[in-house]
């Protein structure tokens, strides 16, 4: 808003004004006259109608309070969807999923790991955890899934677990424990890793795809061989601690056509964690969270919403 500036007054004559200033003087005056009986009108028009406005908002709730379609758990506690990937990947492997569950109205966090030992990377989501407030479901893909498990337990703003193509252990037990009896992860084979002056492991990008990713193109395929984060292979011997799937709910895809955790002894641990299960028959390794993407966000979003 701007001030208005007034004018300087000037002391009229004291002798008649001429004919044609007093007939302007008597215009100013009619129009005077007739601004303020315009205003007091507009006065009297707003008054009446911010009185009638206080009157129909005070007894009308649809206004005072819009109407959702959605349900109060949708909205006001609808849980955040924490994301955690595995060994040899990196926290972009999840976009897929992200951005549908994004679509779907979900807040998504996704987790960098460290892959430098199993102390590191618990500690990290527990870190990630602590700082998202409201309820969360937990995601974790391959060695991801052993992350969460330990890093989840005793916390009770986590709804529930999903895993895809996940280790799920037992308080004690290691992922080389896990393996036994089971067909060894394809990139074990001689030749297949590659290491960095600090001992971390990468995949090499001549065995990435058909051992870790097979079901996808190769652009895509080389777009995740790319992200991948070197990886600490100790990760494979540590014992996990207490783990948390025993007193949360939790879901499960299993990657039938996996190269990296034998399907068989995904379906074992499923079934020891009472977990809800669902397999998607020709997925690699890397094929649940993307080739089947729609597929498991969908599951991810009915962990979401149990009752």
């Amino acid at each position: 808003m701007y001030g208005n500036r007034s004018g300087t007054e000037t002391t009229p004559p004291t002798a008649a004004p001429p004919d044609h200033l007093r007939e302007t003087a008597r215009t100013r005056s009619r129009r005077s006259a007739g601004n303020v009986q315009r205003s007091s009108w507009l006065t009297g028009v707003v008054v009446a109608v911010l009185a009638a406005l206080v009157a129909l908002l005070a007894g009308s709730p649809a206004l005072a309070a819009p109407t959702s379609s959605e349900s109060p758990r949708s909205v006001s506690t609808r849980p955040t969807i924490v994301l955690v990937h595995g060994a040899f990947a990196g926290a972009s492997s999840w976009d897929e999923v992200s951005s549908a569950l994004g679509k779907d109205g979900y807040r998504t966090v996704a987790v960098s790991l460290p892959l430098s030992g199993t102390v590191a990377d618990i500690a990290t989501v527990r870190a990630a955890l602590d700082a998202v407030a409201g309820p969360k479901v937990v995601v974790g893909h391959s060695y991801g899934g052993f992350v969460i498990s330990d890093a989840t337990a005793g916390r009770g703003d986590v709804t529930a677990l999903v895993y895809t193509a996940a280790f799920v252990p037992a308080a004690g037990e290691s992922i080389i424990g896990l393996g036994a009896g089971y067909a060894p992860a394809a990139f074990l084979a001689p030749g297949h890793l590659t290491f960095d002056s600090a001992g971390r492991a990468t995949i090499t990008s001549t065995s990435f795809r058909d051992d870790f990713a097979q079901d996808l193109s190769p652009r895509l395929a080389a777009t995740l061989d790319r992200a991948q984060t070197p990886t600490d292979l100790s990760i494979l011997f540590a014992p996990s601690g207490d783990v948390a799937w025993p007193t949360i709910p939790s879901w499960y895809a299993v990657s039938g056509a996996d190269r990296v955790i034998d399907p068989a002894l995904q379906r074992y641990m499923a079934a020891r964690a009472g977990a809800t299960t669902v397999t998607f028959d020709d997925a690699s390794h890397a094929g649940g969270f993307t080739h089947y993407s729609a597929r498991f966000t969908k599951l991810v979003e009915q962990a979401a919403t149990r009752p």
